[in-house]
């Protein structure tokens, strides 16, 4: 993924820097769509304002928000940008035709080990004739 963050008059601090890309980075392990992002800061005398350009599945998405300080608006971005990934991820997976991806498929290995362990005695082929009556050879 992609990412581009601009500050319109100043330096992005280290820590909007991190937030905006730990958040990124989320939303990719979350929705696996977006290849790039730009996020652009500005500061003004009266608010701060965010706007980011993702994009993502084709898609370019779009939003602008402000806020009090920058932490504000990049929160309120945040949840604009959520709104409309999770729009887009709910018209891929309802598509009809579409590969079904499987959200909740979640390998737990130690209750597969447990299910095994239950069938373990069940097949005992030793004991196991064949059709004409022949014992079988395992």
């Amino acid at each position: 993924m992609i990412i581009n963050i601009t500050n319109r008059k100043n330096k992005v601090s280290e820590g909007v820097n991190e937030r905006i890309e730990s958040w990124l980075e989320d939303r990719q392990a979350r929705y696996d769509i977006i290849t790039s992002a730009q996020v652009t800061l500005d500061k003004t005398e009266q608010y701060d304002e965010a706007e980011a350009t993702i994009h993502a599945a084709g898609r370019d998405i779009f939003a602008r928000a402000t806020g009090p300080n920058m932490y504000a608006a990049l929160d309120a971005l945040g949840d604009k940008l959520d709104r409309q990934l999770s729009k887009i991820r709910e018209k891929q997976l309802h598509k009809k035709g579409a590969h079904k991806l499987s959200e909740n498929l979640i390998v737990d290995e130690a209750s597969d080990d447990e299910e095994l362990d239950e069938y373990e005695g069940v097949i005992d082929l030793d004991g196991i004739e064949d059709i004409e009556g022949k014992e079988a050879v395992a």
